[in-house]
């Protein structure tokens, strides 16, 4: 018979003694999300609006929106 333990937060097999990991991966995905948005959005100074940053290859360029 085998022998395994379930992680009560995402109802993954772990083997015995090993730890999970999902809440590690929560983190790093919410990092990635985080350090895409700062790179393409930024405030408007001025009108505290957020500008959408698009990168070229002749260089950045930024479009307005109001929101």
């Amino acid at each position: 018979m085998a022998y395994y333990n379930t992680c009560p937060k995402c109802g993954c097999n772990l083997d015995p003694g090993e730890k999970c990991d999902c809440e590690n991966e929560k983190a790093k995905e919410q990092e990635k999300k985080r350090e895409f948005f700062d790179r393409h959005l930024k405030m408007e100074s001025k009108a505290g609006q957020l500008t959408f940053v698009f990168d070229n290859r002749e260089g950045s360029y930024e479009k307005k929106m109001c929101i």
